[in-house]
């Protein structure tokens, strides 16, 4: 029965296929020794990995020994690796759960990618799937929690979620399988281990079918998964705007969807902010400082007066310059611009913000690239008299992070030639007497 049930769930759900070359995660325990002879006897094409993470001594050894046993016998390829995860686990402040799969999905990988497997299988199962659905929602969770573990996701699949636990030890029992019994399984210091032990057998005391209803309730949650996506991103598209490589987040639109929480959570996420500041800054919207900051290790979001502005945290030194010598036609870094020389007076002086027409007979080379600088001071294009950038920038209503991403060409005497993007300086103007006028575009 279960291998057609298998079967049939790799076809429904269109997981892999009989020519797919697939890996197989073997620790010799029972669900993978299961999926091992699932795979075997239906004729799919596959090879086996096993990970020893040295954390039960003689019985870590032992799972190995096994594996090489399982695999010379049923003439299958087996790569194998071995870990000190402990010590992984210290040097990265991990749990040794959470180092140990880090360690061997990273490990699965390379050897899928110098091999060219199609697919990674791990034997995770029904009562996984409901464990973690579980664990989730304990550390708190968006609704891709609730859909708990995909069968299939990138390149790994799990092709046993539709399976109990006991149907899967079922099968070896009837079958004669023989598989390693880790231990550590019954121990209920880790948390998978206490929700598998000891709370979920008590739901299953309430409703024996349990187990049957979670599997409808999954069902249900990929539908609700779909819907909220959909949200998602309708949204984002009334809420976001994108300006000089910026996101901004118009608060107004944003507080007046009908799940703002949700919806700013799902926009920040990927940026690696957390749902606390997601939580703190919409509890706290309205008493939010102007210039308030919040970080995660790639990115900053700012508060500004009526947007939420998202930026990356620049690896760029404010002091480091950038060298255009004469007769360059391209720039490429730290952004790109293209130079073009002519003798002509255009009719129209006015120019766009992201072009600049340069008198050439005052400038000194090479020309320098730059951040901005709180003392630097220019001559506004149509103003008289020269003003400080900062004040420039508080008059113009120009954010932190358009300040700080804004790039200044000066000359090699420091003049202050373009504030890319805003404004030229009056000194560099075309005039009735200018012979050699350079355009500059930022591409």
């Amino acid at each position: 029965m279960l291998p057609e049930k298998f079967e049939n769930y790799i076809k429904q759900n269109k997981l892999f296929h009989k020519e797919d070359k697939i890996l197989l995660a073997l620790s010799g325990g029972c669900d993978s020794v299961a999926l091992f002879w699932l795979l075997k006897k239906l004729n799919y094409k596959f090879s086996a990995a096993h990970c020893n993470f040295n954390l039960r001594n003689k019985d870590s050894e032992n799972d190995e020994i096994f594996t090489e046993n399982l695999c010379n016998k049923s003439d299958i390829q087996l790569f194998k690796t071995s870990f000190k995860t402990k010590e992984f686990a210290e040097n990265n402040k991990l749990s040794i759960e959470d180092a140990a799969r880090k360690l061997r999905y990273a490990w699965f990988e390379k050897i899928r990618i110098e091999n060219n497997f199609s697919y990674i299988l791990t034997a995770h199962h029904l009562d996984d799937k409901i464990e973690t659905l579980f664990i989730n929602i304990t550390k708190g969770t968006g609704i891709k929690g609730l859909r708990s573990i995909s069968a299939k996701k990138n390149n790994i699949i799990r092709p046993l979620l539709f399976a109990k636990k006991e149907e899967i030890e079922n099968y070896c029992s009837e079958n004669n399988i023989r598989y390693r019994t880790d231990q550590s399984n019954f121990d209920t210091d880790f948390l998978r281990n206490k929700f598998r032990h000891e709370i979920l057998p008590a739901f299953k005391k309430i409703n024996p079918k349990f187990q049957n209803r979670m599997l409808k309730n999954f069902e249900i949650f990929n539908d609700l998964e779909k819907i909220y996506n959909d949200y998602i991103e309708s949204n984002k598209q009334i809420v976001i705007e994108n300006r000089k490589n910026l996101i901004y987040i118009d608060l107004e639109k944003l507080l007046n969807t009908p799940a703002p929480l949700s919806l700013l959570y799902e926009i920040i996420r990927p940026y690696g902010f957390k749902s606390s500041q997601n939580e703190h800054i919409l509890t706290n919207i309205n008493n939010l400082q102007t210039g308030k900051l919040f970080f995660s290790k790639t990115h900053r979001i700012l508060k500004d007066t009526k947007y939420l502005i998202i930026d990356t945290v620049s690896e760029t030194k404010k002091n480091e310059l950038f060298y255009i010598e004469n007769e360059t036609e391209l720039n490429e870094f730290p952004v790109k611009l293209s130079f073009e020389r002519t003798q002509t007076i255009p009719s129209e002086l006015k120019t766009e913000n992201d072009t600049a027409l340069i008198n050439e007979d005052k400038l000194s080379y090479p020309l320098l690239l730059r951040k901005f600088k709180e003392a630097d001071y220019f001559y506004p294009f149509g103003m008289k008299g020269k003003k400080l950038l900062s004040d420039f920038f508080t008059d113009k209503r120009i954010n932190r992070f358009e300040r700080e991403n804004c790039w200044i060409l000066t000359t090699n005497k420091n003049e202050i030639i373009w504030l890319i993007g805003y404004r030229t300086d009056d000194r560099f103007k075309i005039t009735e007497k200018t012979q050699k006028i350079l355009q500059i575009k930022r591409l």
